[in-house]
């Protein structure tokens, strides 16, 4: 059974087509708010472990999310990788009241 969601962010902290990072637990969560939706992911790329969002909020450009490492590129609403075969750690998002909510199960 999944944990129930959780609160990890203000809708209000989130810039469109950037992204910002944020603890859940023992992780580091990176959410972006692209075209009035909210997405999250766990923020490290599955190709070499590095993290994909920083205080910058990430080489986002479209619907796109490029690893600054080795240019591995991941569409932000699957978290599909565009140029090889992986795929981002999707979260299930839901906002409430100007409040993002993250599930802890992985959804994809």
């Amino acid at each position: 059974m999944p944990k129930e969601f959780t609160k990890i962010a203000e809708l209000s902290e989130l810039r469109e087509g950037k992204g910002s990072v944020h603890r859940f637990e023992d992780d580091e969560i990176a959410l972006v708010k692209l075209e009035g939706g909210v997405y999250a992911f766990m923020n490290i790329c599955p190709h070499q472990h590095t993290p994909l969002v920083d205080k910058y909020g990430g080489q986002i450009s479209g619907e796109n999310l490029m690893c600054p490492m080795h240019g591995w590129t991941y569409h932000v609403k699957t978290g599909k990788c565009i140029n090889e075969s992986g795929k981002l750690k999707m979260l299930e998002v839901k906002v409430e009241d100007g409040a993002v909510f993250v599930r802890r199960g992985i959804k994809s």
